[in-house]
């Protein structure tokens, strides 16, 4: 696959070979042209399989039981070649010209992306840079560049999909983590504005993160707003009541609460306090 530090456009893949995307909706790029009109129904869903399991093979029965799974084997298996065709024609892959890039492999009943083609997937590059920060290689550059590939969950449109669940919650839990470490790394520079940035974006993903509620307190008194401080706690109350049934740590109490140490508390500071 081609490394994901050699694309220069913004996260969206190289302008030459395949670039398939997984992250938000699922768009496939080839020579730096769209062509997600040019796949339909079985052929679409297939490639999205293909992508999702890029690292190891894909046996032609675990493709019918998920393409097509109230049909009989022999039904699938013909359905299966006749969507393996589409698709092969689709992407321009001649499977008799040998010089031709091929990007799907079929070998013994397997099915796979071609990992020594010119194939780039976001999902992939995102693991690769958060891989390369969390070992220390300059990791706020590669905690940037996962950032900026994260456009949305994995495959949005396939949210019911059994098939993506355990990849979507995988990728969910890294973006998290290169949120809070750009957060920590931003107000450790005194960078407070980028930390509530980062910070709205843990919120939005995850309503219950009190670290994420707690920075965002610190950053807005940090930079003279106590008031936007003390909104952010009532939103934490208030998500954490609703999504668990339970009010905020004594920790997250303790740091509102280190905001107004100046008595007398006021009217509006008494209507937020526990």
């Amino acid at each position: 696959m081609k490394d994901s530090g050699d694309c220069g456009n913004g996260g969206s893949g190289p302008q030459e070979g395949l670039a398939l995307s997984l992250l938000a909706s699922f768009r496939v790029v080839l020579d730096g042209h769209p062509i997600n009109g040019r796949l339909t129904g079985k052929a679409w869903h297939l490639l999205k399989i293909l992508t999702l399991n890029f690292r190891r093979y894909v046996t032609k029965e675990a493709l019918i039981e998920m393409l097509w799974p109230d049909v009989d084997p022999r039904t699938g298996a013909i359905s299966l070649k006749v969507a393996a065709h589409k698709l092969r024609m689709a992407l321009g892959q001649d499977r008799e010209n040998r010089d031709q890039e091929q990007w799907i492999l079929m070998d013994n009943g397997t099915y796979r992306l071609n990992r020594a083609a010119n194939i780039w997937i976001d999902a992939e590059a995102f693991r690769q840079h958060y891989e390369r920060g969390r070992r220390g290689i300059n990791p706020r550059h590669e905690f940037e560049q996962a950032e900026t590939l994260y456009q949305g969950d994995l495959l949005e449109e396939d949210i019911y999909e059994e098939w993506t669940l355990l990849q979507r919650e995988e990728l969910r839990d890294l973006y998290l983590d290169v949120l809070q470490r750009l957060a920590h790394q931003t107000s450790q520079l005194g960078d407070h504005s980028e930390v509530i940035r980062y910070c709205h974006k843990i919120v939005l993903v995850d309503p219950c993160r009190e670290d994420a509620y707690r920075m965002l307190m610190r950053s807005h008194a940090a930079l003279n707003q106590l008031a936007r401080a003390g909104s952010w706690y009532a939103i934490c109350r208030a998500s954490l009541q609703k999504e668990i049934g339970a009010p905020p740590s004594t920790e997250t109490v303790e740091v509102f609460e280190g905001l107004f140490d100046r008595p007398p508390r006021s009217q509006a500071f008494r209507a937020l306090a526990p």
